[in-house]
């Protein structure tokens, strides 16, 4: 805490745009730049504007010559109005960043509309004569609108005030009469304050919300299952070597967890697809396919399906031939390809140094999933062994000083890695990452207080008194342990998808 460091603005936001959020412009406006304090990407709608109908107003070119600062071009202006510019980017850690804003165009092209002067059959009239025939536009009392963004393709802001049309007419479309939309009259002084006061950015639809959902979904299972194989690989190795029967049914687990690992990365590199597009067609869509795998995320995501695989394949030959050099060294690599993925998503990719962030996320989930994993084992193999009257103070002095070592590796590499993403001690409560870690830090610390109690206070009983004195209470501590440690992965699966600004 004492050496925390001051912030740098690591995160990938909009830092500025020209015009700004806010803006009254008192000239024609052709063009509108948008700059990021990373280089991004645009996907599916990229940039687009407007206008006070809810128009379209598609740019004729939008171009980048370093990926942080996007220009859209106009070779017609704007026309007068409020002007509500949508931008929707993926940012190099994969996540998807949408936002709006909102300025105000005081003068076309052509400039505002002058009244004739008064003829001579008009000297009668003595009253004052305008000289601009547009009508005032109310200014309602809203506050101005500030941009917005979200983590994993949340809907931009929504203004309740005026609804959204229900279908918005594409670039250069023409009203239902068959005229050209005719530009909004607004005549505030330059001055002016402008105020948002609806929002016509593409809505959420069935696509858009069920896609998150599924995405939401299939994280937590990978994290899980992911706490599974490597958890079990490590109980695999040290806790149970050299007793085929406890071994066949870890086995058996940790086959069912690559199973599902490799199936869920599966369904998250296709729904990728469907998150940037918007569409359920994209979901067998080549392109939108290729698109949503051609990134950090399509990598992370192809090395865990490929790791499950191998996986199941290597226990599959283990069945029927005794477990050997090859399937062990394949065994491995499986493993080794799944604890890898997790160095090419989320804040790993962007936030301080790659390799050391890449090496404390590595070793954070490798820990992690040897502690979590388990201590889920642990749960069933006490409940098993006690019920054939097998030893099992021995397993768990082994377990024991497996999850202190794993416990000690994850909490430092952790602490790493969240000073590498938060820019400020602050932010572990003002930000929506620093909150979900805070929880995630206190379910830790439950699970570790009750592995303690097990390591100083009930091992020792077992060893005084016999195990069937404690029995109960070691089970019982064993599965609380658990359900806290999958708790951890569920909120984990939803810290990596977070914003940390």
């Amino acid at each position: 805490m004492a050496v925390w460091p001051a912030s740098a603005a690591a995160h990938t936001e909009l830092e500025s745009s020209h015009p700004s959020d806010g803006d009254a412009v008192d000239e024609p406006v052709s063009q509108i730049s948008l700059t990021f304090t990373r280089p991004v990407e645009p996907v599916s709608d990229g940039f687009i504007a407007f206008d006070e109908q809810g128009i379209e107003r598609a740019p004729d070119t939008v171009e980048s010559t370093d990926g942080q600062t996007w220009v859209m071009r106009y070779e017609t202006p704007l026309p007068r109005g409020r002007i509500e510019v949508y931008w929707r980017v993926t940012a190099a850690d994969g996540h998807i960043l949408e936002g709006t804003f909102v300025f105000t165009v005081l003068q076309s092209e052509s400039g505002p509309t002058i009244a004739p002067s008064p003829g001579p059959q008009d000297a009668q009239d003595t009253g004052p004569v305008p000289t601009i025939v547009e009508p005032k536009t109310p200014v309602p009392d809203d506050p101005p609108s500030a941009a917005t963004k979200s983590p994993e393709a949340p809907s931009p802001t929504e203004a309740p005030s005026t609804p959204p049309p229900t279908t918005l007419p594409s670039a250069g479309s023409t009203a239902s009469d068959g005229s050209s939309p005719s530009p909004t009259t607004g005549a505030e002084e330059p001055d002016a304050e402008v105020r948002s006061t609806s929002s016509f950015a593409p809505q959420r639809n069935s696509a858009a919300t069920v896609s998150h959902r599924i995405a939401e979904v299939t994280r937590i299972l990978i994290f899980l299952a992911t706490m599974g194989v490597v958890g079990g690989l490590a109980f695999l190795a040290f806790i149970v070597r050299g007793e085929s029967r406890d071994s066949d049914r870890v086995r058996r687990w940790v086959s069912g967890n690559a199973i599902v690992l490799a199936a869920s990365a599966a369904v998250a590199a296709l729904n990728r697809a469907v998150v940037i597009e918007r569409e359920w067609s994209a979901f067998w869509s080549p392109d939108a396919i290729a698109d949503a795998v051609s990134t950090q995320f399509g990598v992370a995501a192809g090395l865990r399906l490929l790791g499950g695989l191998v996986l199941v394949g290597a226990f599959w030959r283990a069945v029927e031939n005794p477990p050997r050099g090859p399937i062990v060294g394949t065994v491995l690599m499986g493993g080794a390809l799944v604890i890898a993925s997790f160095a090419f998503d989320g804040h790993t990719v962007t936030e301080g140094p790659r390799w050391l962030h890449s090496i404390a996320s590595v070793s954070h989930v490798s820990a992690a999933a040897v502690w979590s994993g388990g201590v889920v084992l642990l749960a069933d193999l006490l409940w098993r062994r006690h019920r054939r009257g097998a030893d099992v103070f021995r397993p768990l002095m082994r377990f024991s000083r497996m999850a202190a070592t794993a416990l000690v590796l994850a909490g430092v590499a952790g602490t790493v890695m969240a000073i590498l993403v938060l820019d400020r001690f602050d932010d572990l409560w003002s930000t929506q990452w620093g909150r979900l870690l805070l929880a995630k830090i206190a379910l830790v610390a439950v699970a570790a207080a009750i592995g303690g109690h097990n390591r100083w206070v009930l091992i020792p009983a077992v060893e005084r008194h016999g195990e069937d004195i404690v029995h109960l209470r070691l089970r019982r501590a064993a599965i609380i342990e658990a359900i806290a440690l999958m708790t951890v992965a569920v909120i984990t699966a939803f810290l990596v998808a977070a914003s940390a600004v």
